[in-house]
C-alpha cells in the first residue's frame, strides 16, 4: 500500500499532495469542534479526516427535550455528510485499529489510513450489561430510543414509584441525571399524578456530583428537594429484579418506573491500541494542558480523555471537549505552519444547564483548573437559560455542519 492512501481508494491521482494528514476518531463535540477549526486554519494541502460510524448527529442534552416531549424522537438529525463540504473528508465507517508505531488506523471499511496527526475522540460507551438485570426491566436514560417509551410509561403511571439510578462512575454529563429527576416530576405534575407517585434518586457517591464539590453537591439537593424528589447517596446498583433494585451495600428499593444511567467504558478499540493506561484501564491519560497522550503526534480528546489537575478529573461534558478541541487544533496548526512551539493551553473551564422541567434551567460555571480546587458557580433556574441552551444547541450544529 502506498503511504497515505486508504487500502480501498480512488485512483492514486486524486489523493497526490505534500500536505499533512490529520486524522480525527470520532464526530462528537470534540471531533467535529477540532476538524472545523482545523479546516479554517489550514490550507487545502493538508487533508483534514473525520472517522465515525454514525451517519448523523445528535447532542445528548436533545434526549432530555424528548423525554419532556418538546422534541419528537422522529425529527430528523444533522447529517456528518455535511463536512465534506467544508473541505473535511468525513468516513462513515469504524476504526477497529490503532497502530501508534506505524502512525496508522485501520477502519472497517477503508482498511489501513495512515496520519501524521491522530485525535482521538470516541467518546464513552454505555455499558448496561455490567448491571444485571437492567437491560429488558429498566429505561437506560442516554439511549435515545428508550427515552420516549419511558416519557409513555410515565404518562400511564397512576401511582408508584418512580426510581432513577446513576450506575457507575465516572458518566457523561453529571449533572444530566438530576435534570432527569425534575423533568420527570413536571411530567407526572403536569398529568395530574404526581402526587400520587414518589420519585427518588440514587448514586453510587457520597455526595450529589463530587466532581463539582461538596457545596455545588449540596446547593443540586436542595434544588430537586424543591420537586419532591428523595435523594439517596452511596447507592451502587449490583442486580436489578422485577420491581428492585439491589445495591452492594445489600439495601433494596422498589420501583414501578426504573430511569438508569449505565456505567460507561471506552471503545473496545481504545483498550487494543495502548492507549487506554489509565488506572482503571478504560480511559486515555493526557497532558492537562496539550492534551498529548505521550506518542508522538497523537492527542485524546472529550469522554475518553483522562483529564486530570492534581486529584481532580475534568467531567465528560460537551463544553469541555469543544474546549480541549480548539486548543489541540491550534497546537497542530502552530507545528504545522511552522510556528514556534504553540502557546496554546486548555485552561480546565467550562459551562452547563441543568434543565429543571416547565422550560426553565439553572446555569453551571466551572474551573477546574483554579488554584485551590475546582471553583463552580450554580445560577438559579431561569427561562432565559433554557432558551440559552436551545440556543447553545442550534449555534453549533451551524457553525459544524450546516
Amino acid at each position: 500500500m502506498l503511504k497515505g492512501f486508504y487500502r480501498h481508494s480512488p485512483p492514486v491521482c486524486c489523493y497526490i499532495h505534500m500536505g499533512k494528514r490529520i486524522v480525527i476518531l470520532g464526530a462528537g463535540f470534540g471531533g467535529l469542534a477540532c476538524a472545523n477549526a482545523l479546516r479554517k486554519g489550514l490550507s487545502q494541502d493538508h487533508r483534514v479526516i473525520v472517522v465515525d460510524r454514525k451517519k448523523s448527529f445528535m447532542m445528548g442534552l436533545v434526549n432530555l427535550w424528548i423525554l419532556a416531549g418538546s422534541r419528537r424522537p422522529d425529527e430528523p438529525q444533522t447529517p456528518l455528510a455535511g463536512l465534506n463540504a467544508r473541505g473535511i473528508e468525513y468516513l462513515n465507517d469504524e476504526a477497529i485499529k490503532i497502530d501508534i508505531a506505524a502512525k496508522k488506523v485501520q477502519a472497517r471499511g477503508h482498511g489501513w489510513i495512515d496520519y501524521d496527526y491522530l485525535v482521538v475522540a470516541l467518546g464513552s460507551e454505555l455499558a448496561p450489561e455490567k448491571i444485571e438485570g437492567f437491560a429488558g426491566r429498566g429505561y437506560n436514560l442516554y439511549d435515545a430510543e428508550q427515552v420516549q417509551p419511558l416519557r409513555e410509561k410515565l404518562l400511564a403511571l397512576r401511582q408508584g414509584r418512580v426510581a432513577i439510578s446513576v450506575m457507575g462512575m465516572p458518566y457523561k454529563c453529571p449533572p444530566a441525571p438530576y435534570e432527569a429527576a425534575m423533568i420527570i416530576s413536571d411530567i407526572l405534575e403536569k398529568n395530574g399524578t404526581r402526587k400520587n407517585v414518589q420519585v427518588d434518586m440514587y448514586v453510587p457517591a457520597p455526595i450529589a456530583l463530587p466532581v463539582v464539590g461538596p457545596q455545588v453537591s449540596r446547593e443540586i439537593v436542595d434544588m430537586i428537594a424543591r420537586y419532591g424528589i428523595r435523594f439517596h447517596p452511596d447507592c451502587k446498583p449490583k442486580i436489578v429484579r422485577d420491581g428492585e433494585v439491589e445495591f452492594e451495600s445489600g439495601e433494596k428499593a422498589a420501583y414501578d418506573v426504573l430511569a438508569g444511567i449505565p456505567p460507561h467504558r471506552s471503545p473496545d478499540v481504545i483498550k487494543t491500541s495502548g492507549l487506554a493506561t489509565s488506572a482503571t484501564g478504560e480511559w486515555v491519560p493526557v497532558d492537562r494542558l496539550t492534551l498529548r497522550t505521550g506518542h508522538p503526534g497523537v492527542f485524546a480528546i472529550g469522554d475518553v480523555a483522562e483529564v486530570k489537575s492534581g486529584t481532580v478529573t475534568v467531567p465528560k461534558a460537551g463544553i469541555f471537549a469543544e474546549g480541549q478541541a480548539k486548543v489541540v487544533a491550534q497546537e497542530i496548526i502552530d507545528e504545522i505552519s511552522g510556528r514556534p512551539a504553540s502557546t496554546a493551553a486548555y485552561n480546565g473551564q467550562g459551562f452547563c444547564f441543568v434543565e429543571v422541567g416547565n422550560s426553565m434551567a439553572g446555569f453551571v460555571e466551572a474551573d477546574f483548573y483554579h488554584e485551590g480546587g475546582p471553583a463552580v458557580r450554580l445560577e438559579p433556574p431561569s427561562a432565559e437559560s433554557y432558551e440559552k441552551k436551545h440556543d447553545f444547541e442550534r449555534s453549533r450544529i451551524k457553525e459544524w455542519l450546516l
